[in-house]
């Protein structure tokens, strides 16, 4: 009898054991599928960001997606949808938007992040991307800081050039011979005004490197906080009264919109002129500088000059929706590049589950780290920073390789961003073999004067 009883318990209580783990969630069942495919992203349409997104990332996405609006997965077509979210320019907001869209793509809602309006945020989200294992494909902002450190960011591809990847080495290598071809024996000096934020850190810091390395004296550094109005003014006094061959103004369309107007007005008219993101777009040289716009300097990666498939993405896909003004020298290839490569790593690692999509991070982002792809730069493919091998090795995001960049540093000549460099850059005697570089202007050094009233 006891025999009996103990039997019966033993199997009440296997019952029970089996009914409760057959009644237990899965611990990860995945997404879900979904009839509809998702690019989430948290951007500055508000706040002191505004301008980069307006002229940047956020003029070419939306004819970008225009065009591509259905991509095929397994010989079944989706809708591609857009979810951008606006964080006002606020860290906290982006920081938010960014936990919300990873959630979402861990519930199958949305599928894929592209990365926020500045180097600060995108630093910020970078952590989020890695701890979540969600893939973080960004447009604007930098990362020289977050080179040493990729390892630990394997889920961040950067496509932006920023600073030492590879502007600051072209740009002090160039201005240094223009000086010494132009005033032989005579040391050039430079003055630098930049953002106080991440952005302007990490460009003054670079200058300071690169600048010296070429012989280029800075005479002095010059703080421009957000939403300080007195600040073009302040750099503009320092660099007269320093008598400053060169000025650099590493900063955000606040400042930069503003900054060869107040040197103008304050009769500082130096030999050469760059300005950070803003006298890169269009409308800066078209509209808002006018006429003192030529000979000033600022970054680009590309013009319709530099190659067949760039003259496409100008003059064929970007200007006839924006205008000339709406035209983003620096950023539109680097842009437009990314979206290329997104799509073709999204119908390559998208899967059709019960007739819905599904994107598995981790493929995806292995897709985008051992590819090559052919992109608006043509040949393009990521490097993991300092050593630059390829594929990237295991554990690692990516940053587009400076090698594939049409340009880095650009000039504006009689109302166009003209590509230039220094003699021999792109051929096999370039120190920094960027065989990719298409010089479609001579640099001009001295720029010309400002025109009198």
């Amino acid at each position: 009898m006891k025999n009996r009883i103990l039997f019966i318990s033993l199997a009440v209580v296997l019952a029970v054991s089996l009914g409760l783990i057959g009644c237990a969630p899965a611990e990860d069942e995945g997404p879900e599928p979904s009839d509809k495919i998702v690019v989430s992203f948290s951007v500055s349409k508000t706040g002191v960001l505004k301008d980069i997104h307006d002229f940047a990332f956020g003029s070419i996405y939306p004819v970008y997606f225009d065009m591509v609006d259905t991509l095929t997965i397994g010989g079944v077509t989706f809708d591609v949808e857009t979810d951008a979210r606006d964080d006002a320019s606020s860290m906290a907001n982006m920081l938010d938007n960014t936990e919300a869209i990873i959630a979402n793509i861990e519930a199958g809602t949305s599928h894929f992040l592209f990365g926020p309006t500045c180097t600060a945020f995108l630093e910020a989200q970078a952590p989020l991307c890695a701890a979540a294992h969600v893939v973080q494909m960004t447009c604007e902002g930098g990362a020289t800081s977050l080179i040493p450190e990729m390892g630990d960011y394997e889920y961040s591809f950067i496509n932006l050039s920023f600073s030492d990847w590879f502007q600051i080495p072209v740009l002090a290598k160039l201005l240094a011979e223009a000086h010494e071809a132009a005033f032989p024996g005579d040391t050039p000096h430079a003055y630098i005004g930049y953002q106080n934020d991440d952005h302007g850190l990490e460009y003054s810091g670079v200058a300071s490197e690169y600048f010296a390395q070429e012989g280029i004296v800075i005479d002095g550094l010059f703080p421009m906080d957000s939403g300080d109005t007195t600040a073009n003014g302040g750099l503009i006094a320092a660099a007269a009264a320093a008598d400053s061959d060169i000025l650099c103004a590493f900063a955000y369309p606040e400042h930069v919109f503003g900054t060869v107007q107040t040197a103008a007005g304050m009769g500082y008219d130096p030999k050469a002129i760059l300005c950070g993101p803003g006298a890169c777009f269009g409308v800066w040289g078209a509209i808002v500088v006018g006429d003192l716009a030529d000979g000033c300097m600022t970054f680009a990666t590309g013009n319709a000059k530099t190659s067949p498939a760039m003259e496409e993405l100008f003059n064929d896909i970007m200007e006839p929706v924006v205008g000339f003004p709406g035209l983003d020298f620096w950023g539109h290839p680097c842009y437009y590049a990314a979206l290329q490569m997104w799509a073709e790593a999204a119908e390559a690692t998208g899967e059709v589950l019960a007739s819905g999509f599904i994107i598995d991070q981790d493929e995806y982002r292995d897709y985008l780290r051992t590819n090559k792809f052919t992109t608006c730069f043509g040949e393009t493919w990521y490097v993991d920073g300092p050593d630059l091998n390829w594929p990237v090795p295991d554990a690692s995001g990516g940053l587009l390789n400076y090698k594939c960049h049409t340009g880095e540093v650009g000039q504006w000549q009689s109302g166009y961003v003209e590509i230039v460099g220094y003699e021999g850059i792109g051929t096999a005697a370039d120190p920094y073999d960027l065989a990719n570089y298409v010089v479609t202007a001579p640099f001009i050094y001295p720029k010309p004067a400002f025109p009198a009233g």
